[in-house]
């Protein structure tokens, strides 16, 4: 039999001269710990008057169902810190990743604002959505990925004659120099603000009247003219703000 030398019986003697036990010093007991007091009792119960079978059975029933409940809920902490740590594990992988997740968003009225019901509360619905992972956390149990959300993409307006990437107005496609001042010359925009093409599927450039410029430049070593702007590419636009989205709402990973 196992025996608990961290349990500290003490006994006391009764009017009557039978020995009793006064108290426990320690409560976390197993059922074989019980067993042993509950024969130490017997062996020290008043022959006139003893224990009731019955009872010291259903007590030992009810030690032996505590114990066993005790026992499950470790191991089921153990096996929810065992997910908890897998599914962090597996969330780390999609740090700096491109995420599609279902998530809840307000619905929008016509007046550009968030409908609310009659309790003022907002009301949502669930839509698709793209993030980009930055950081991971852990929060009572649940896995939360501190991302921030895809709003939109900007068309990249290249300098054949620098090299390098030019700015321009996204309102109103006004293209600048190198030192941020503005130039003569306008990248045209569609609808959604993306550089909208001729027939021939290049950019047009204009002047702020809206008529068609073609500005060129002889590259070095070469006798012929090319067009000084081209497309180089389109960037995608994340929000400033933190949204944090729960790995169970993931639902593609690029």
């Amino acid at each position: 039999m196992a025996v608990n030398n961290d349990v500290r019986v003490n006994k006391g003697v009764g009017l009557d001269g039978n020995t009793f036990t006064s108290s426990i010093s320690n409560d976390q007991l197993t059922s074989e710990d019980f067993l042993k007091l509950m024969i130490e009792e017997m062996k020290l119960q008043d022959p006139t008057s003893p224990m009731d079978s019955s009872k010291m059975l259903q007590t030992q029933m009810q030690m032996s169902t505590m114990d066993a409940n005790i026992q499950m809920t470790k191991s089921m902490k153990a096996l929810q810190d065992s997910i908890a740590n897998m599914t962090l594990t597996n969330a780390m992988s999609f740090m700096d990743k491109k995420v599609d997740a279902v998530v809840d968003k307000p619905v929008i009225g016509d007046d550009g604002k968030a409908l609310k019901d009659n309790k003022g509360n907002t009301i949502t619905e669930k839509v698709k959505a793209s993030f980009i992972i930055k950081s991971v956390r852990v929060d009572e149990g649940e896995t939360f990925l501190e991302s921030f959300e895809l709003i939109g993409f900007q068309d990249r307006l290249g300098n054949k004659q620098t090299g390098g990437i030019v700015d321009y107005d996204a309102e109103t496609g006004r293209i600048k120099d190198k030192d941020g001042n503005d130039t003569e010359y306008y990248i045209k925009l569609d609808e959604d603000g993306m550089f909208e093409l001729n027939s021939s599927g290049k950019i047009i450039i204009t002047d702020v009247d809206g008529n068609v410029k073609h500005p060129k430049f002889i590259p070095e070593g070469e006798t012929e003219e090319v067009d000084l702007y081209a497309f180089v590419g389109t960037d995608e636009i994340y929000s400033q703000n933190v949204s944090n989205v729960q790995y169970a709402d993931i639902v593609k990973i690029y």
